[in-house]
């Protein structure tokens, strides 16, 4: 095969996983996994169900990697609704109520535990997990740099307590105890104050 026609045909193959990818966005977005068939995410985005297994290996692995790019793409919200909070203790409480109420993080939860004990999905996983804490890890920092806050916790430490906390209190709201993830202190997960406070 001439390497035009490889090229080629690399990027067709680049744009029929987009394409998968963003119509599984798409659907799973406001629905359950259980929901949506194979069928109707090959349907949806022009394809056959073949490509499905051909470019994400399974639904499993399809359904995990348009959880995590949703979740990524809500992570938009939580910054912009940071950058608006003008003490550390509205910052903490902003994330968390925002983190809550996202979609995707009910998502989140129902793809990591797609992944418990499913070795073919976990690198996909253990990927956008770093992903999602480096770049939460980043923002933290750059809210602390900019309005001269200061902490005394690790912010990758405090970052992967926050983001657990969050999954957890979707997780056990799901499960059906009573009080929902309102009921979870995930705010108190960040410890922020003014630097001259000392």
């Amino acid at each position: 095969m001439g390497e035009h026609k490889q090229r080629s045909y690399t990027a067709r193959g680049a744009d029929t996983r987009r394409r998968i990818r963003a119509t599984a966005m798409e659907l799973f977005r406001d629905r359950e996994y259980g929901d949506v068939t194979v069928s109707e995410l090959a349907e949806a985005a022009g394809e056959y169900p073949n490509q499905i297994t051909y470019h994400f290996g399974s639904k499993d692995a399809l359904y995990i990697d348009a959880a995590f790019g949703l979740l990524l793409r809500d992570t938009e919200r939580l910054r912009k609704a940071g950058q608006r909070a003008s003490t550390p203790d509205t910052l903490r409480a902003v994330l968390a109520r925002t983190a809550l109420t996202m979609p995707s993080t009910t998502a989140i939860v129902s793809a990591l535990a797609l992944a418990r004990g499913n070795p073919a999905v976990q690198p996909s996983v253990e990927t956008s997990l770093s992903l999602l804490f480096r770049q939460s890890e980043r923002f933290l920092e750059g809210v602390q740099e900019e309005r001269g806050w200061t902490t005394d916790q690790d912010l990758g430490r405090a970052v992967k307590t926050f983001w657990s906390a969050a999954f957890g209190a979707v997780l056990i709201s799901q499960a059906g105890y009573p009080g929902g993830p309102s009921s979870v202190d995930v705010a108190a997960t960040l410890s922020f104050r003014p630097a001259d406070e000392g």
